[in-house]
This record gives C-alpha cells, structure tokens and sequence, in this order.
C-alpha cells in the first residue's frame, strides 16, 4: 500500500514545513511507505523565490530586495536550514509543476491525502480553488483529506459548487477548523474535525530531531510573531518584565521595547530546541500556540482577528480558553500565568486517539478505512 501526501511541505516558515513532516512522519510509523508529492505550486514558488529582478515585481521591492537578500543575505542561512531539513526528513516524489504532472506520479498511489494547512485557501494558491490540492487524478485511488484548512475564507457558490465536485469522490474528510466543517456541511457530509499534524506527534518525538542552539539565556520569555504584531510584542515585554527575564524573538521585529535576543536564522530542528529551553511563550501564532500546548509550557496566545478560527478551535477541544487574549489589559495577576495541563493533556490524548483511528487503513485486496 503507497500513500501520497499534497500540502504546503516546501515553505519557509515552522508551521508549515513541520505539519508536513509530521503528517508524513506519523502515517510512515504506521506504514512505511508514504511520501509526500513535490508539487511546485506556482504562487507559493513565486511567493518564495529569489530573482536578482522580478519583472512582476515594482523597481522599489526590487531594488529592496536585491539588498536584503543578495548584499545583507538576511533570510540566507534560515532557507539553507529549510531545505536541508526538507531534504533530509520528508520523503518526497519527483518534483510536479501542474495538474498534468501530478496525475502521472499519483497514479502509482493506492491512496491519496491531502493533508493540514490552508492549501484549501484561493488566497495561497493564485486566487482560486487549485485542483492538486483536492486529488484531481485520472484514476480512482481512495482519497482523504485531513485538517485541510481554508483559514477565515467564506467560499461563495461558485466555490462551493466546485468544492461539492471535488470532494464527492473522497472516501473521508476531515477538516482543522469547526469553521470549515460547517460551511462544507451542506455538500458533504460526516466531515470530521480533527488535530493538526504537529499534535500528532509528542513532545519526546519532536526533540529526537531538534538540533542544539548555544548561546541561550538560562530562563526567558519566547516571542513568536512573523507579522510584528504590536500587540503581541507588548504582552511578551510586559510578562518578561513581570517575571524579570529577558526575551527572545524567532523573527526581527520593529519595536522601541527591548528585545534581547533575535535569532532569525534557525532552521526547523533549531527550533524546537529553543521551545524546549523556553520558560514561557508568546505568541499570535497557530503553530506557535500548538506547539506550546504540545510542550506544556506556560503561554497566551494573542486573538488575531484576520484568522482567529483555528486557535480557538483548539483551545476550545483542550480546556484552555482563558489562554487567549487580546490586549494587556487581558493579563490576570501573575499567580494564574502557570497552567495545570492535566485535562489538556488528557483531551490531548482522545483527540490523537480520534485522529489516529482516522489514519488507519486497512488492506485485504480491497483499500478501506478501519
């Protein structure tokens, strides 16, 4: 039995390149023969690319560009990390340009996923619906979705039609966000929610990757914001302030707050070392809230109106709403910052119990769900 994968795997960004490596990852413990196609879609390629001149591009980002990427490398030594790791720990097919090319390499799958993140969203994928993404094959491989996400898009009936099309030849679906589930409820039915991949694995599964970081402060306060959120900046400085430690930041943010440490270069492994060594988390982030949940550390996860539909989603299945918020003004005392994660942690478990039941298939001739 050959399983394929499609999702955003080739991104610069934690998230996204480890909820494919997770996805592929977990089916592989069960199967051991997953991959995940290497689909070039073209506007997260155009997104991601470095060109000395972009003639798509006005002169001014051009000229930007050339300068932060070429003369300061800034951004340089992360994406080396990206595509090592990419490389090194996510089983990947030849590499597929468009809808022509990926029925050729599906056809050699008994079954097909398309997996987490917002690959169902027009806004990723060159403004509409991208057929990949939704398992358009030539032949008739069993097809499921899981924790497909759309973000905060509300898909009008074009859409939606073309959705009902797609998704009447899934064997299963099941979606990130309750969001979702409800829009697709009319045209499919016994859609599932479910956790998304970097909660399938545990925190002892994500360290044996980690790559160490050297130079880290003892204790200190993770800032975890790729959008400069004001907001989020101003909570991490006043809870490192309140307990008297200083904070490091993954991205370079704009701010006149002290910010002590900017460690902008790690790579994904890197990554995970420096949540283990965290105190506590900060962030606007839904992978940033994730994997703090899955690290048990203390954290607030700041409300980001754009997209608040998956990190409450979350919050909500683990008994962590009060872990949300949305200004300083939201801040308990200090006495209530830690968290007992006892009934999370449970919940944790009944949720990958589900998801895991959900990614059971079976093969006696015939390929069919358990």
């Amino acid at each position: 039995m050959k399983i394929g994968i499609v999702t955003f795997h080739n991104v610069y960004n934690y998230g996204g390149m480890l909820q494919a490596y997770a996805l592929c990852q977990f089916i592989n413990q069960k199967y051991s023969n997953c991959y995940c196609i290497d689909y070039q879609q073209e506007a997260l390629t155009r997104k991601y690319r470095h060109q000395l001149w972009d003639p798509e591009k006005p002169s001014v980002q051009n000229v930007k560009h050339f300068i932060t990427y070429y003369i300061l490398r800034r951004n340089y030594k992360k994406e080396q990390k990206f595509n090592a790791f990419l490389k090194h720990y996510i089983p990947l097919t030849s590499a597929v340009h468009h809808i022509g090319e990926f029925r050729a390499v599906s056809a050699s799958f008994d079954i097909l996923v398309s997996g987490s993140d917002q690959l169902w969203n027009p806004q990723f994928t060159g403004g509409q619906l991208d057929p990949v993404y939704f398992l358009d094959t030539d032949h008739s491989p069993r097809k499921f979705a899981y924790a497909s996400s759309a973000g905060a898009r509300d898909f009008n009936a074009l859409e939606l039609e073309q959705l009902k099309q797609y998704l009447d030849s899934y064997q299963a679906v099941a979606v990130r966000e309750e969001y979702l589930r409800q829009q697709l409820n009319p045209i499919k039915q016994d859609v599932q929610v479910v956790l998304d991949p970097t909660l399938l694995l545990s925190k002892n599964d994500w360290l044996s990757i980690r790559e160490p970081v050297s130079g880290l402060p003892q204790e200190f306060i993770l800032l975890y914001t790729f959008d400069n959120d004001s907001k989020t900046i101003a909570i991490a400085h006043r809870i490192a302030r309140e307990l008297s430690l200083p904070i490091v930041s993954l991205f370079k943010v704009k701010t006149k707050l002290p910010i002590q440490y900017t460690l902008a270069d790690l790579g994904p492994a890197e990554f995970l070392d420096v949540l283990d060594k965290c105190r506590f988390v900060v962030s606007n982030s839904f992978h940033g809230t994730a994997f703090a949940i899955n690290f048990q550390k203390d954290f607030y996860s700041v409300y980001k109106p754009s997209n608040p539909h998956r990190v409450l989603n979350l919050v909500k299945k683990l008994s962590l709403e009060n872990r949300v918020i949305n200004s300083i003004q939201d801040l308990p005392q200090v006495s209530k910052w830690g968290i007992d994660y006892s009934i999370p942690m449970a919940a944790l478990e009944k949720e990958r119990t589900l998801a895991d039941n959900f990614l059971t298939f079976q093969y006696d001739g015939d390929l069919q769900q358990a």
